[in-house]
């Protein structure tokens, strides 16, 4: 129902468009030169160009420090999520009802519990179990 409603509508406005006059450009080149002598390009310095140079760099170099913290924080936080999990794994052990065949199971926890003993990790602050 919508479609014969706009198909019509579309094309009367098409049509209408279609009779409006084109706008009449009037000697462009001389416009392009007029705008070209009233915009130039602003000459700097060899200070102020150094200054924006360095501004960069010094900006980039803080966001580089930022994204070191972020990745450091979230080490961290992994950690201690690494940590909680190898926990709740072991305390969990005996509670857990194993099914029938348990290959499986007692595999992926005898992984879990040798990784927690060899303390592969680069990060110091995996080694010590946290108190809080």
């Amino acid at each position: 129902m919508f479609r014969s409603l706009i198909a019509p509508a579309k094309l009367t406005v098409a049509s209408l468009a279609a009779l409006l006059p084109l706008p009449v450009a009037t000697a462009p080149c001389a416009r392009r030169d007029e705008l070209r002598a009233v915009v130039e390009p602003v000459r700097i310095t060899a200070a102020d160009h150094w200054a924006r140079v360095t501004s960069v760099l010094r900006s980039a170099m803080q966001r580089l420090e930022r994204i070191k913290d972020l990745h450091r924080t979230a080490a961290q936080q992994l950690d201690s999520v690494d940590y909680a999990l190898t926990q709740l794994l072991h305390d969990l052990r005996p509670a857990m009802a194993l099914p029938t065949d348990v290959s499986g199971l007692r595999a992926v926890l005898a992984e879990a519990e040798r990784q927690g003993s060899a303390q592969r990790s680069p990060y110091p602050r995996h080694a010590t179990a946290l108190a809080a």
